[in-house]
C-alpha cells in the first residue's frame, strides 16, 4: 500500500512539474512575442515641457517606441528624477527644477474632445500612442485641480 502511494504520488508531482514546465515555456514565448511586436514600431510624439516661469520647450515629432510610456519618452529629450511607489513614478525634477513645497510637475494629454486633459495614472503607467501630443507643466498644487495649460 505504502509503495502504491508513493507511485501516485510521484507520478503526481511528475505532470505537475511537467505542466508547469509548459506553461513558463508558453507564457515566456507569448511574452517575447508581445515584446518584439511592440518594441519594433516606431511611434512619433510631441512633448511640451513648461518650466513654470514661461519657458516652454516643445519637443515635436519625439521618435519614440511603441509602448514606451510619458516616462519614458521625457526621459529620452530631458533629465528625470523621480521617486518610484507602488502605484506609479512620481516626478521630482525635470531638467534640474524640482519642487519647492507647493510646486509638482503634473502631466496632461491633450484630446480633441476635452483638449488638455489630466490622466489619472502615473507617467510610468501612461502608454502614449502614435502623433500623441503630452505636455509636463510645473504648476502650483496647493489647490487641485489646477488649471490646465492654456
Amino acid at each position: 500500500m505504502q509503495r502504491r502511494t508513493f507511485i501516485f504520488v510521484a507520478l503526481g508531482l511528475l505532470v505537475w512539474a511537467l505542466v508547469a514546465s509548459l506553461l513558463v515555456a508558453y507564457y515566456y514565448s507569448s511574452y517575447n512575442d508581445l515584446l518584439q511586436k511592440t518594441r519594433k514600431a516606431t511611434i512619433h510624439v510631441n512633448l511640451g515641457i513648461n518650466y513654470g516661469n514661461d519657458t516652454v520647450h516643445w519637443f515635436n515629432n519625439t521618435e519614440a517606441r511603441s509602448g514606451d510610456t510619458m516616462l519614458d519618452v521625457t526621459m529620452q529629450v530631458a533629465q528625470v528624477n523621480y521617486t518610484s511607489y507602488p502605484s506609479g513614478a512620481f516626478v521630482t525634477a525635470i531638467d534640474n527644477v524640482d519642487q519647492p513645497v507647493t510646486k509638482s510637475w503634473i502631466w496632461y494629454t491633450w484630446t480633441t474632445q476635452f483638449g488638455w486633459y489630466l490622466p489619472s495614472v502615473a507617467s510610468d503607467k501612461y502608454v502614449l500612442g502614435d502623433n500623441e501630443t503630452a505636455y509636463w507643466y510645473f504648476v502650483d498644487t496647493s489647490t487641485w485641480p489646477p488649471s490646465p495649460p492654456s
